[in-house]
C-alpha cells in the first residue's frame, strides 16, 4: 500500500485531536495549502557512497572520519549506484519532491596549477543522470548546493583553512555558477546552504562536525559571516543567469535554515499568543526565498 496513504489518516487524526481545542478559524488556517510538497531528502555525503568513484575527491568529512576514528560513509546507502531503485520507491511510496544535495568534490576537482576548483565532466554527468530519472519518476527536484561537505583542497590549499578565509567565497561563486549553468534548464527549486549555524557552530566552534575545530571564540562568526556572503554572491548571480535566460524564469532561491517557527494553537488566546512569543526567543534563523 502506498505509504502516504497509511501515514496520512494517522497524521490527520492527530491533527484533528489537537485542533479541537481551536477555533474553526484556526483550524482551517492550519490545512495544508494546495501547493504543500510531500517529499524527501538526503544529503550527499550521507548517501551517496562512491568514495573514490566518478572523480570524486575527498571532502572535510572524508577526513573527519577517519581522524576521529568514526563510521565513514565510504558506502553508505550506496544511492551512488541505486538511485535509479531508490527513486522509484519514493515515486511509488507517493512522494511529490526530493530534497539532494551535490557532492561539491564530485562535481568539481582541484587544479593546482589554476589554483582553483574545475569541473569534473564525470561527477556533473552523475548529477544529469541523477536529476534526469527523478522527473522520470515524477518527482520534483529540490538541489542544495552545499552540505557541509567541503572539498578537502579547500580546506588543506586556502590559508586561514576553508570557510574561514575570505577567498572561500569567490571559490563557492565558481561552484554555485558552474551548477547553475549545468542544471538550470532541469528544475525550479533551488537552495544555496543546508542549516550553517549547524556546521558554522560544530564544525568550528564545538568540534562535533568536520573539520573538527575547538577552542575559538570567533571561528564561528568569520564562517557564519563568509556564508553570508557567499549566498549573496551565489544569488546574485542565480538571479542574473535567470534574467540571461540560463536559469529558468520560474525559478527560486533560498536558504535552509535551523529554526523554530511557533504559532499560537489559538491567535485569540492571549495565552497561547503569549506562549508563543516565549517560544520565539529561542529561534536560531528564519529563511525565505524568491
Amino acid at each position: 500500500m502506498n505509504l502516504l496513504r497509511r501515514l496520512l489518516p494517522c497524521a490527520a487524526a492527530a491533527v484533528a485531536a489537537l485542533l479541537a481545542t481551536a477555533t474553526p478559524a484556526a483550524a482551517e488556517e492550519r490545512c495544508f495549502p494546495d501547493t504543500f510538497m510531500f517529499g524527501s531528502a538526503t544529503a550527499s555525503y550521507q548517501v551517496e557512497g562512491a568514495y573514490e568513484e566518478g572523480g570524486r575527491t575527498s571532502s572535510i568529512w572524508d577526513e573527519f572520519c577517519r581522524e576521529n576514528n568514526k563510521s565513514c560513509a565510504n558506502v553508505a546507502d550506496d544511492f551512488y549506484h541505486r538511485y535509479p531503485s531508490d527513486l522509484k520507491l519514493m515515486a511509488d511510496d507517493g512522494l511529490e519532491t526530493f530534497r539532494f544535495s551535490i557532492s561539491w568534490s564530485r562535481a568539481m576537482t582541484w587544479n593546482n596549477a589554476a589554483r582553483r576548483m574545475e569541473a569534473n565532466p564525470e561527477g556533473v554527468a552523475f548529477y544529469h543522470n541523477l536529476i534526469d530519472e527523478m522527473l522520470k519518476n515524477n518527482l520534483k527536484p529540490v538541489l542544495t548546493l552545499y552540505h557541509w561537505d567541503l572539498p578537502s583542497a579547500l580546506q588543506d590549499e586556502l590559508t586561514p583553512k576553508g570557510w574561514l578565509n575570505d577567498e572561500i567565497v569567490d571559490h563557492f561563486l565558481d561552484y554555485a555558477t558552474l551548477i547553475y549553468q549545468e542544471f538550470g534548464q532541469k528544475l525550479d527549486y533551488w537552495t544555496t546552504f543546508n542549516e550553517p549555524w549547524s556546521f558554522a557552530t560544530s564544525g568550528y566552534g564545538t568540534g562535533g562536525h568536520a573539520p573538527g575545530f575547538t577552542n575559538s571564540s570567533v571561528n564561528t562568526y568569520i564562517v557564519a559571516h563568509n556564508v553570508m556572503r557567499s549566498h549573496a554572491k551565489a544569488v546574485q548571480k542565480f538571479r542574473q543567469l535567470r534574467d540571461s535566460g540560463v536559469v529558468r524564469s520560474t525559478a527560486r532561491i533560498g536558504m535552509v535554515l535551523v529554526a523554530h517557527w511557533p504559532y499560537p494553537l489559538d491567535a485569540s488566546n492571549p495565552k497561547d499568543v503569549a506562549a508563543a512569543t516565549a517560544q520565539s526567543s529561542s529561534t536560531s534563523a528564519g529563511s525565505s526565498s524568491r
